[in-house]
């Protein structure tokens, strides 16, 4: 299962527990490295978000419950799928809505 996984600051952190949190952050990142595809910052701070890819939703909750910046963060979880998948399967389902049979 793929998932873009969006995150953005939601409250502000306080600064006498940020270090503390960061360290968690590091260690979350490495503890998780093998289900992240792609794990991205936006350029100037305030959030990021990666390309989970794992074996199912309860893996990808587990890790984001994990997520030493929960408290803080609005999280947003889209699944993914490869672009030429899905294009295939709107043009089958489109020429088989329109009465013309499965496309070729």
């Amino acid at each position: 299962m793929r998932a873009f996984v969006l995150v953005e600051p939601k409250f502000f952190t306080p600064p006498e527990i940020f270090p503390t949190l960061l360290e968690g952050f590091a260690a979350w990142r490495e503890a998780n490295r093998e289900h992240m595809e792609s794990f991205e910052f936006f350029a100037g701070g305030g959030g990021g978000f990666g390309i989970f890819n794992g074996p199912d939703e309860a893996t990808l909750n587990r890790i984001m419950v994990q997520y030493p910046f929960l408290p803080y963060s609005q999280i947003t979880v889209r699944p993914i799928l490869d672009g030429d998948t899905a294009l295939g399967q709107w043009r089958e389902i489109m020429s088989e809505v329109m009465g013309s049979g499965p496309a070729v």
